[in-house]
């Protein structure tokens, strides 16, 4: 498994766009609006990058170090919008929104080392299935991947 920052210099594309890396203080006001601490490889991620995104996809986390904005691509408010909209359960955050089938971090499938699953919530169906062993797991084979092999 690479490392989240090797994963992201991996991605050759022009239009990706990454926030400001968030603090630590930023990441423990998102969790506590989530009620929930995020896994290690998640808050990694928003250490060094807050929230990224592209023309096709974005990962939630925390834009230009503001938590709690209420805004698209905010890990709190993209999660708590699904909760609102979708009825997705308390115990998914959503860590890619998609208008059909949003990836979440399952809080319940924390492992030895803080990690946890990631799944493919399907709204209409409200099916979860797991497609990754933790965030960088997904990380590398779902939004890294699908960029550099698009591209070929």
């Amino acid at each position: 498994m690479q490392s989240i920052e090797k994963l992201i210099t991996s991605i050759d594309d022009p239009q990706l766009w990454k926030s400001k890396p968030a603090s630590d203080e930023e990441i423990r006001q998102a969790e506590a609006a989530l009620s929930v601490p995020f896994p290690p490889s998640y808050r990694a991620f928003l250490s060094l990058y807050g929230a990224i995104s592209d023309v096709d996809s974005l990962i939630s986390g925390i834009v230009n170090n503001a938590p709690l904005d209420p805004g698209g691509g905010s890990v709190v408010f993209d999660t708590m919008r699904f909760r609102k909209e979708w009825h997705l359960p308390d115990h998914y955050i959503v860590i890619q929104p998609d208008e059909d089938a949003p990836y979440c971090l399952d809080t319940r499938t924390r492992d030895a080392t803080g990690e946890m699953v990631v799944v493919c919530y399907e709204l209409h169906s409200e099916h979860a299935g797991v497609i990754a062993t933790s965030f960088v797991d997904w990380l590398e084979k779902f939004f890294c991947l699908n960029r550099n092999t698009n591209e070929q």
